[in-house]
């Protein structure tokens, strides 16, 4: 009988390790990816009432035609899928190889690329660029006389460059037959981006620049007589095994079905998309698989576990605030996170790692207009990963009656600076909105109610606050600054 027993619990518990082992391996197979596709949130997220979107849902909101994501795992490559279509007319659909425009991301490369010639011995992040430029001159200017200009400086944003150096996305690069503006030809303000001028110390303040990247590839290139695409692939691609990336020119073409085309409002670009000479600024062709490789082989540099170049030069890579060498960085509490977008015309892309945890993401869309999209797919990604940054303002909202609303309806005025601004709250059905009137434009707002007399705009997040003197509705403090008063 003993024998009997022990032989059935023996069974039993054979059974009982079977079906954990395979309930654990369900577990272990979901991958960041299959809660995120079902996870969008809304920049103003109502808990007690709204549901988070799916993926495939909003991209057919908003239009966007191909989209990928990759996303990692404990410093390792988890999961990367693709969703709609890499080229619509030819039918191609986006999957995990698929190639996108990657705009400023290609300054995180370049940085990678600067700090490895570093290390050969090529140059010197901290000596004054005229040393290395040959084929072009600095413009004589009051503001660097003393002050050299540095490879740090210009990395970091930092150089002293006039302005922000950006430039419309429509305007950037060139279709195939058009003309195409040299590199120097750019940096003399030839083409869309204004010249190289400064207007501040070098060093002292943060201003993003298009045009400081261009001169970094100028420099590479007259030091080491090579064109920075083949640097590139030198320095980067081959040592982070990033197979489908390139800075070399591509153009258009339904032979290649791997190449997205650009897209803007769901409709084809004309010329598919642009390219442009200023491959450090903006000239990167990747994948989400090739930048989650690039994500994690970056993080075990600067934490020391990859001799891609020394402990000494990795670690400046998170120097500098807001920006480092060549990234953004997150510094809060435990946690250190360095990421890049990056914007061309008819691409949108965006990639996040955390040193400490291990986790990260990239990801890529070929249309232009889809900014909710991205950012509903960024609200999702932070919430899964468990960052408390990139997170949906969210309230809780709570029930009225609207008959006790009725004298909240009306036009409320602020004057500021001699400027009249009007506001006009109305009813529609069980809600109020408020109307924002500019010019010939009139702007309508759903209003939830947080508190008795306490709204928050769905839109943008404004808190509305009614005010009541003796008793009566006199006006409304908007977002907590401006106080409109009621005209009627």
């Amino acid at each position: 009988m003993n024998r009997r027993l022990s032989k059935f619990s023996n069974l039993a518990l054979l059974v009982l390790l079977i079906v954990c082992s395979n309930s654990f391996a369900q577990e272990v197979s979901n991958s960041y990816i299959d809660e995120i596709e079902h996870g969008l949130l809304p920049k103003i997220f109502v808990v007690n009432r709204d549901k988070p979107f799916k993926l495939e849902d909003r991209m057919e909101h908003y239009g966007a035609v191909g989209f990928s994501l990759s996303t990692v795992r404990d410093f390792k490559s988890e999961d990367s899928r693709g969703y709609g279509y890499c080229q619509k007319e030819n039918d191609y659909k986006t999957n995990n190889t698929s190639v996108f425009r990657a705009g400023s991301i290609s300054k995180s490369l370049t940085a990678l690329v600067v700090l490895k010639l570093q290390e050969e011995g090529y140059l010197n992040i901290d000596t004054d660029i005229k040393k290395y430029l040959k084929s072009w001159k600095l413009p004589k200017n009051k503001w660097i006389k003393k002050q050299p200009v540095t490879l740090r400086n210009l990395l970091q944003h930092r150089s002293g460059l006039k302005g922000s150096q950006k430039m419309k996305i429509g305007d950037e690069g060139y279709k195939e037959g058009e003309k195409i503006f040299t590199l120097i030809e750019i940096l003399d303000g030839k083409s869309s981006l204004q010249k190289i001028e400064f207007d501040s110390k070098p060093g002292e303040k943060y201003k993003y620049s298009n045009q400081g990247y261009n001169l970094i590839q100028l420099i590479l290139e007259d030091i080491t007589g090579k064109p920075f695409e083949q640097l590139a692939k030198e320095y980067v691609f081959q040592d982070f095994n990033m197979q489908n990336s390139t800075f070399e020119t591509v153009l258009p073409s339904e032979n290649n079905p791997s190449i997205c085309y650009a897209y803007e409002n769901a409709d084809l670009i004309e010329g598919y998309y642009r390219n442009t000479v200023g491959k450090c600024a903006g000239g990167l062709f990747s994948t989400t698989e090739d930048l989650a490789k690039f994500l994690i082989k970056t993080a075990n540099i600067i934490s020391g576990k990859d001799n891609f170049i020394s402990q000494e030069f990795a670690k400046q890579i998170l120097s500098g605030e807001p920006y480092g060498l060549g990234f953004d960085l997150i510094k809060k509490d435990d946690q250190t996170v360095f990421y890049h977008t990056g914007r061309s015309y008819g691409y949108y892309s965006f990639m996040a790692m955390d040193i400490d945890r291990g986790d990260g993401f990239a990801m890529m869309v070929n249309t232009d207009g889809v900014d909710g999209f991205f950012r509903e797919m960024l609200y999702a990604i932070s919430n899964t990963l468990e960052w408390e940054f990139w997170q949906p303002k969210r309230l809780e909202a709570i029930d009225i009656d609207m008959e006790d609303y009725k004298d909240h309806l009306g036009l409320f005025v602020c004057r500021v600076d001699g400027k009249e601004y009007k506001m006009e709250v109305i009813q529609k059905e069980k809600e109020l909105f408020y109307l924002e009137y500019d010019e010939d434009e009139v702007y309508k707002y759903p209003l939830v109610p947080v508190k008795e007399q306490v709204f928050y705009d769905l839109i943008d997040g404004n808190k509305i606050e009614f005010i009541f003197t003796d008793e009566k509705l006199t006006g409304l403090e908007y977002d907590g600054e401006y106080l409109f008063e009621k005209v009627d």
